[in-house]
């Protein structure tokens, strides 16, 4: 297994999503919750023309079941990142996780996808990873990282809250490009055990196959990985 292993530069990230963000067609991006992905979106925000934000879809990979506008929720505080560097896209697509009935916004989120024409996959995907090696809401050895669909929702997540919507493996493989936030020396630590033994136990195992999975890890992660 050769692996794409990068240090983290959010700037060189940004630049290289600003350049494959096309002004004429449609892109879609999907990014995860957390403070990370914003060292990453706030300098992309920078970067990118007004033609290319008319074109920018955004969606998210996990969301948390809190209200619209909660500080738990995954969209609150990207979304903060995101305008820290600039306007931001004329497409944003938030989970509806904020529904009682979390089978129909599955269900809706999973046809907005396909209305926007993203149903054959995303065209770049940004993931963090937890200590566990959890991505999105796919935790260690949980039933739905055999979910066929695009969009799940989990009730008993390890993580509070323990209801959450999430975007499928299944559905986040079949992305053009994924790039993978590695932070800090447990982060890079538990990479180390899932490259070394890949099981659904260590989720991100189930990304190294991807024909075009680049990780990015900090110094502290790296140094983890390689001791």
């Amino acid at each position: 297994m050769k692996l794409n292993i990068q240090s983290f530069n959010p700037d060189d990230i940004a630049e290289t999503y600003s350049g494959l963000v096309s002004a004429e067609s449609p892109t879609s991006l999907a990014i995860p919750g957390g403070r990370s992905p914003g060292k990453v979106l706030t300098p992309l925000a920078s970067k990118l023309s007004p033609a290319q934000l008319q074109q920018v879809h955004l969606f998210w990979v996990d969301e948390r079941c809190v209200p619209v506008g909660h500080e738990d929720r995954n969209d609150l505080v990207t979304l903060k990142a995101w305008e820290a560097g600039g306007p931001l896209p004329a497409q944003v697509h938030s989970m509806p996780a904020e529904q009682k009935d979390l089978a129909s916004a599955c269900s809706n989120y999973g046809e907005k996808i396909d209305k926007h024409g993203f149903g054959e996959g995303l065209d770049l995907c940004l993931l963090g990873i937890g200590p566990d090696g959890h991505f999105a809401s796919l935790f260690p050895d949980h039933e739905k990282q055999h979910h066929q669909g695009k969009v799940f929702s989990i009730e008993d997540s390890p993580k509070p809250p323990p209801q959450r919507l999430s975007l499928s493996l299944n559905y986040i493989l079949m992305s053009k490009r994924i790039d993978v936030l590695v932070l800090g020396a447990d982060k890079g630590e538990i990479l180390k055990k899932g490259v070394a033994h890949p099981s659904s136990t260590i989720p991100v195992s189930l990304l190294l196959e991807h024909s075009n999975m680049t990780l990015h890890l900090d110094e502290a992660a790296r140094a983890a990985f390689e001791a």
